[in-house]
């Protein structure tokens, strides 16, 4: 199982239907938005790496996203 959390920061053209994509996105198990630095994460969990690079950059290649920054999950022993 493979787990990330992706903070994004949105373009000014931002719009509602952004946040929905993301949420559509196959592994995006949430998708919320912010105040602060970021304006948006998203937390993705999947069988492997390959769904894991997939997913995330179908997040990056979502019309209004700026950019993003990814943070693996450290799986528990």
């Amino acid at each position: 199982m493979e787990q990330a959390l992706i903070l994004v920061v949105l373009a000014p053209s931002f719009k509602s239907e952004t946040l929905e994509k993301i949420r559509k996105i196959p592994g995006v198990v949430t998708a919320q938005l912010l105040y602060g630095s970021y304006d948006l994460f998203a937390t993705i969990k999947v069988d492997d790496r390959e769904a894991l690079r997939a997913a995330v950059t179908k997040i990056r290649e979502t019309d209004g996203i700026k950019s993003t920054i990814t943070c693996n999950v450290i799986p528990q022993a």
